[in-house]
């Protein structure tokens, strides 16, 4: 016999005055049961609705801070109020419905104090939720009625789950409650002002997220696509919009007003906030077979981003539309113009401010030669010039393979940089492998006795770095 079973043995002997008076101790130590307790010895009583609602807020409000696992102490609150809820339905007071809504929107607020919600509080308010449709259909309330306030809860739901049984309201308020909720909805959107690029106070507004969502999925769902796109163009004042737009015609086969959606958008915001409707642009001038277009877009975003993924990226659109040679010349032309600025300026005493946090123009080239496997090209472009130290060990390991000795020389320039960029107390992990990496190339060159040189050398430089000796032993 467990633990569990024994207790429960135990309990089953008891008595109704000692199971009580065991209850009682130990709600008077537990907050939570005894807030539990309350609200049922309360609503025990059938008092008024009111007085149900006062105790039930209480017990549903939270105090205090919030763990990660208190939610599922709440949640059986929450549980515990839709039991009673449920049994005062066949009281057939309509002001139930309002206390219920209340409580909805007072759980779905108190969800914000956890730290994160378990499923258990989830299940809990959607239960809440199907006590309202519930008492809705029990209460007989007018379709229309509910019709309307079904649209109103919607703009107020702030967790999603009113859509989950929205058929199931449907069902209920059949076509009459459908027709005053739709009407409700399309009201409410008809009063929204128009907004352009820029107007941006009222364009966050959930409210007016909400009501769009509803009136265009109604639109797409009767397949209206004129009205639809009437209606997303009510919107224009963040820059997915017109990129929601511009991929509708598209799906329809109206390329041409998919590009005016397009062109309008990345022209009315900064790149930044349009650089989805660039590429998009690319896509859409190559679908029309508008190639000069296509490399005029590609390559105003390789300027802006002109680097080694910019590169690649640039060059792919090169292949679909026969242009890789040629633009491949321009954009290395474009990265040694800015290579040779950036290196005449720090010659001059006028380097930027630009190299030491983001690198140097040469890092681009550097990068486009390893990624395209020319170690020849790579190790000319980067003996040239200054080269981020960030680059340095990848560039020795490709270079190991054909030139160890100059590889080698590399990892002893990188050293210092790994090891004195630890802290007290550091493994050395980063400095170690440079470290192996040197003896594996004096290695395979059949040279043993360079290493040997070269550790020495390393153990006299750096013998004040303790952790990093002891990490050296094992070679």
């Amino acid at each position: 016999m467990d633990n569990q079973q024994q207790v429960i043995a135990y309990l089953e002997t008891l008595g109704a005055p000692a199971l009580r008076k065991m209850l009682l101790e130990a709600a008077f130590n537990n907050a939570e049961l005894w807030k539990r307790l309350l609200t049922q010895a309360t609503a025990a009583k059938r008092p008024g609705l009111g007085v149900l609602e006062k105790t039930l807020r209480h017990s549903l409000t939270p105090e205090g801070n919030f763990g990660w696992a208190d939610d599922a102490g709440y949640a059986d609150r929450v549980e515990d109020a839709v039991r009673l809820l449920d049994a005062r339905i066949e009281d057939g007071d309509p002001a139930l419905l309002e206390l219920v809504e209340g409580l909805i929107d007072l759980v779905e607020r108190s969800v914000e104090q956890f730290h994160e919600s378990s499923g258990l509080l989830d299940d809990a308010i959607r239960a809440l939720h199907r006590t309202h449709l519930d008492a809705c259909a029990a209460l007989h309330i007018p379709p229309e009625d509910v019709g309307r306030a079904l649209f109103r809860r919607q703009l107020e739901d702030r967790w999603g789950f009113l859509p989950e049984i929205i058929d199931d309201y449907f069902e209920l308020i059949g076509e009459a409650g459908q027709s005053a909720y739709w009407g409700a909805a399309f009201e409410a959107w008809e009063a929204v002002p128009d907004l352009e690029a820029g107007d941006r106070s009222s364009s966050v507004s959930s409210r007016r997220l909400a009501i769009e969502a509803i009136v265009e999925g109604k639109l797409a769902q009767v397949g209206d696509l004129d009205a639809l796109i009437r209606a997303k163009a009510r919107n224009l004042s963040r820059s997915g919009r017109h990129l929601e737009l511009a991929k509708l015609c598209r799906e329809h086969g109206r390329l041409d007003e998919a590009i005016r959606w397009a062109e309008e958008g990345f022209e009315a915001f900064p790149v930044n906030e349009s650089y989805p409707l660039e590429s998009l642009l690319v896509e859409l001038y190559r679908e029309r077979g508008d190639y000069e277009k296509v490399e005029k877009v590609a390559w105003q975003r390789f300027e802006r981003l002109a680097g080694c993924k910019a590169f690649f990226d640039l060059l792919e659109i090169g292949k679909l539309i026969g242009r890789e040679c040629s633009l491949r010349e321009r954009a290395l032309g474009l990265l040694w113009s800015r290579v040779e600025k950036q290196e005449s300026e720090s010659s001059k005493g006028e380097s930027s401010r630009r190299s030491a946090v983001f690198g140097f123009e040469r890092d681009h080239l550097v990068g486009i030669h390893r990624e395209e496997g020319d170690v020849e090209a790579m190790w000319a472009v980067f003996c040239g010039g200054p080269v981020s130290v960030k680059l340095w060990e990848a560039v020795a390991a490709m270079r190991g393979k054909t030139h160890p000795d100059e590889a080698v020389a590399l990892y002893r320039r990188l050293l210092p940089h790994v090891v004195e960029a630890e802290g007290p107390g550091a493994r050395y992990d980063r400095a170690f492998e440079i470290v192996a990496a040197i003896r594996q190339l004096r290695l395979q060159e059949g040279q043993p006795w360079k290493f040997e040189n070269e550790l020495r050398e390393i153990r006299v430089e750096w013998r004040r770095k303790r952790n990093f000796m002891k990490r050296l032993e094992g070679l």
